[in-house]
């Protein structure tokens, strides 16, 4: 932890700023992501209108992240962090206040779109500011501190719930309580906007690593190659967001379906965020240690014979056990994966790969969403686990199975002639 410390005190000032604001970003998707879902249930609402509430927000947000490649080439990462976060605080609001349906759908348009303007240019915004030698320690601390502040989040939208009913004399799981708990979300969200107003060399910085034009549309081999590779990374997404979209959207309902309080789901989103942010840490060791493959197959496989038991046994000590092992291992694999690719890529093609990755990312997991909506309601919860599991394997087989026999062809191609490299010019 103490060398960890002592490379921040390294870190350029733009990302020094840039931990920051995800610390206070974070809090306030935490905090969301905990209470909005129990907020619709007691408005009347059920899986499957959360379930549609899910699958708006994410299609807006993937066709939000479809243009982010060529938005962060023209106005600069540090304009879409800026402008989409205050957009996203302001129709957050919003959202924390509406109680009709379709209010909330129309504003879940403008709330997913946005949204991408904050996820997105996460790693574009590290690639491009943090020296390439702290790159992978940038990345896993960036990760570790959105699992911190998500865990910060998960903690203030368990309890605040209790505290405004003994406050206000109303039902901690009431409309009040739960409304009154977001809007405190939103508030400690503007306090993001701080450090990026404070990032003087980044403002109206246009990033030299992004461009208009996707260079993997060239027709040289070099770039035809780019081009699976591509396919390939944005491919081994979906197939993962397809299980992430079964689950992730109803676990805190799952949890309270099995006799969980808010505060008690507040703890269990809290530890788990806990243990990601400390395990993430280690990415770069455990990275350099397994292999970026390596390390991506035993991470995604890790959680899966948990979902697979917890049909069997539905117990509230599992269901915990199985949050904290899927939030830890996605947490740890996330900037391997990222770093994998963006040595891999050549720079320019790195900001549209992070682009069509997060909206084909948000595409299967909103299709997912709506249809998991659905089976719930109709089956319950067991099927969703074995989706989860099934996508978990499918999407390590596709990513870990291409590019293993591209680090084997990869020493062949280089006792090979060497080919031109591609213009960077769009």
């Amino acid at each position: 932890m103490v060398e960890f410390v002592h490379q921040i005190k390294h870190f350029r000032r733009e990302i020094r700023l840039f931990l920051v604001f995800n610390l206070f970003a974070n809090i306030a998707i935490g905090v969301f992501a905990l209470i909005y879902n129990l907020y619709l249930v007691s408005l009347s609402h059920r899986e499957d209108f959360i379930g549609s509430y899910t699958a708006v927000y994410t299609i807006a947000m993937a066709c939000a992240a479809l243009m982010m490649g060529p938005l962060m080439g023209r106005f600069g990462n540090w304009a879409c962090l800026t402008y989409g976060t205050a957009v996203f605080l302001i129709a957050s609001l919003v959202l924390a206040v509406a109680d009709h349906a379709w209010v909330i759908l129309a504003t879940s348009v403008i709330a997913g779109g946005a949204s991408a303007f904050v996820v997105v240019p996460v790693m574009p915004f590290i690639v491009e500011w943090a020296r390439p030698k702290n790159r992978s320690v940038a990345a896993a601390v960036t990760f570790s501190i959105q699992s911190l502040s998500a865990t910060l989040g998960s903690l203030v939208g368990g309890w605040s719930p209790q505290a405004v009913g003994t406050l206000f004399h109303v039902s901690p799981t009431g409309v009040m309580a739960y409304r009154v708990t977001l809007i405190a979300g939103v508030i400690l969200g503007v306090l993001a906007l701080l450090p990026l107003w404070r990032m003087r060399h980044a403002r109206g910085h246009r990033a030299s690593e992004t461009g208009q034009t996707l260079i993997v549309s060239e027709a040289t081999p070099t770039r035809r190659a780019v081009r699976r590779h591509i396919t390939m990374f944005v491919l081994a997404g979906l197939i993962l967001s397809i299980g992430s979209g079964a689950v992730v959207p109803f676990y805190n309902v799952y949890l309270a379906s099995i006799g969980a309080g808010p505060s008690q789901i507040g703890l269990i989103y809290a530890l788990a965020g806990i243990v990601a942010a400390i395990v993430v840490l280690a990415a770069p060791t455990i990275g350099h240690r397994f292999g970026p493959l390596g390390a991506e197959a035993l991470l995604r496989l890790l959680p899966v014979p948990f979902f697979l038991v917890l049909p069997l046994v539905p117990s509230l000590g599992l269901a915990l056990i199985a949050h904290i092992v899927r939030m830890t291992a996605l947490s740890v694999a996330w900037p391997i994966n990222s770093t994998f690719i963006s040595d891999l890529l050549p720079s320019r093609a790195r900001a549209n790969a992070f682009s069509l990755r997060s909206g084909m990312w948000n595409l299967g997991y909103a299709a997912a969403s709506l249809v998991a909506g659905q089976i719930i309601v109709g089956a319950g919860y067991p099927a969703i686990f074995i989706i989860f599991a099934l996508a978990q394997a499918g999407s390590t087989a596709v990513f870990t199975g291409y590019f293993w026999r591209v680090r084997q062809r990869a020493p062949a191609q280089a006792t090979a002639p060497a080919e031109p490299a591609p213009s960077a010019a769009p």
